[in-house]
């Protein structure tokens, strides 16, 4: 995407899109019906967005991009939205749907030997979570093993593995690989200790 685009926007509580992940969506509301249509006609992309129980929407967003879209004879839709970037939005207005100016928000990655070390203790704390019974779905080891970037190593195990909706939030508002991966893996570390 180009900087400064506007988008269109569902705001979700409590759902975090990862750049890479599948989100399957049932659309309903006749503005967010209104966006898909507009969404469809042009690029196919809008964002997923959050806001707090102030009714504020989180300034870093979700762009995706619709993969499958499926639309129902009562003017509803299923879909599904794969992540594509971060973006930090602005000029945020509510009709006739949520849009918003949109820039990407590129990784930045100024230690790469730390951050494929850090992916390796990621990959660790992966392992021994599936040891331990987590549900992995299948084929997944084999996706993480293709990913060259360790940003969007950290990304998929994110949107697999990390339940929380607050560690989520943080971990996509982190354009930072190193602490990213980090934080990731403070985050696996915790839910190791509670299956103990």
């Amino acid at each position: 995407m180009t900087n400064n685009n506007n988008v269109g926007l569902m705001i979700l509580p409590g759902v975090t899109l990862f750049p890479g992940a599948l989100l399957p969506l049932y659309i309903f509301e006749p503005r967010y019906q209104e966006m898909l249509r507009a969404a469809l006609d042009g690029d196919r992309m809008f964002g997923i967005a959050q806001a707090g129980e102030d009714g504020i929407v989180a300034p870093v967003a979700s762009l995706g991009v619709v993969r499958a879209c499926v639309a129902n004879p009562d003017g509803t839709s299923n879909l599904i939205l794969q992540g594509a970037s971060r973006v930090v939005l602005s000029s945020l207005e509510m009709l006739p749907y949520p849009h918003a100016s949109a820039t990407a928000l590129p990784d930045s990655d100024p230690d790469p030997a730390g951050s494929a070390a850090l992916r390796g203790e990621v990959h660790e704390a992966f392992l021994q979570l599936r040891k331990s019974g987590w549900e992995i779905p299948s084929g997944f080891e084999g996706y993480l093993a293709g990913l060259g970037s360790p940003g969007a190593y950290a990304d998929a195990v994110a949107a697999v593995l990390v339940h929380d909706p607050v560690e989520q939030r943080g971990l996509l508002e982190e354009t930072g690989v190193p602490v990213r991966l980090s934080r990731l893996l403070r985050c696996l570390f915790r839910q190791l200790q509670n299956t103990l």
